[in-house]
């Protein structure tokens, strides 16, 4: 892959991150929970819960499955449309 390439690639990941966390976020605050009431929901760990709203780790797509089915969206949602627009 080019250089340039490479850096359109990884500008389209970060964007990408960065709508799934906000797409999370939303979701989970219009359910009316906390991070630890999503978490404990998801199987998961607060603070991961935190990282993934705050675009600071990669999910695996297992992960983004059981974050989907707690938020009742489809796992299509959070990755591409804006949430709240």
């Amino acid at each position: 892959m080019q250089q340039g390439k490479e850096v359109e690639v990884l500008d389209e990941i970060e964007k990408i991150k960065v709508r799934l966390s906000r797409n999370i976020k939303y979701y989970r605050k219009s359910m009316k929970i906390s991070q630890q009431a999503f978490a404990d929901m998801c199987g998961l760990h607060r603070t991961y819960i935190s990282d993934l709203e705050n675009a600071k780790c990669n999910p695996t797509l297992g992960v983004m499955v059981v974050v989907a089915r707690a938020l009742n969206v489809d796992p299509e949602k959070l990755i591409f449309e804006k949430a709240g627009k």
